[in-house]
């Protein structure tokens, strides 16, 4: 039979599972798995790398500002990286500035019409995030100046080491589940894990270039925006293209 695109329901009930199909999952379960437990550590060294290179042409300090750590997980040494770089504080001027554009996007949130309600949403949140981050530098800052780093850089690379580790078995759960043949699956989990493995530095890079351009009162709308939603959009993204190609069930029920 062959693949095409399309638009009907296809619930697994649609599908006869067997024994082989719980097989196939498995072993494409523990061979991601396997081929991570040995390239996560050369990965962390090979994002160090990139970012100790990046540090200075960005003007975030020396490549000294990043290094590879091993730390503990549930009693596991695992390698991650870390950074270090330096984000000023907000002058006066900077401070009233961010404090007029929260509240103008707020005052044009409440002017726009219904029609426009996905925008209007979209307002209201980035003036939050905005004003949050004014009243969190404002009166602790503190830990606004002393997790910048941890906030913005390790945290993102943090982050794409733990869904370099839980894609596989995301995919096991909501892609192997359906009759796709067996090299769309892989294909779609390695479209996913290099996807991470490319974008993730960037993202940090990105992020802390961004926020020392500006002041520690980007920090928190940075975070809040551009670490997680950007990388869950691209899986999703990347899932329902691969689901495109599942065929339809043959019969009719649902």
């Amino acid at each position: 039979m062959s693949l095409r695109m399309t638009r009907q329901h296809r619930g697994l009930r649609s599908y006869i599972w067997t024994w082989q199909h719980s097989a196939q999952l498995l072993v494409l379960l523990l061979a991601f798995w396997l081929v991570l437990w040995w390239g996560a550590p050369l990965l962390m060294h090979r994002w160090a790398d990139v970012l100790g290179w990046a540090w200075p042409h960005l003007g975030l300090g020396s490549s000294d500002g990043v290094e590879v750590k091993t730390t503990s997980l549930l009693g596991m040494p695992i390698d991650v990286v870390r950074t270090h770089f330096y984000v000023p504080a907000p002058n006066l001027w900077q401070w009233w500035g961010g404090a007029l554009l929260s509240l103008g996007l707020m005052a044009l949130s409440f002017v726009l019409s219904r029609e426009r309600l996905p925008l209007i949403y979209g307002l209201r949140i980035v003036a939050l995030l905005g004003i949050v981050g004014l009243l969190s530098y404002e009166f602790l800052p503190t830990l606004a100046v002393s997790d910048v780093n941890r906030l913005l850089a390790d945290n993102i690379l943090d982050m794409g080491l733990a869904m370099l580790w839980l894609l596989p078995a995301v995919h096991a759960l909501v892609l192997y589940i359906f009759p796709i043949p067996v090299l769309h699956k892989v294909a779609a989990t390695l479209t996913g894990m290099l996807m991470l493995v490319i974008s993730i530095p960037l993202q940090a890079a990105s992020l802390a270039w961004l926020s020392q351009q500006f002041s520690l009162l980007v920090t928190l709308p940075l975070y809040m925006l551009f670490s997680f939603l950007p990388q869950i959009a691209a899986q999703l993204g990347i899932y329902g293209l691969f689901m495109s190609f599942a065929p339809a069930p043959e019969h009719g029920g649902a």
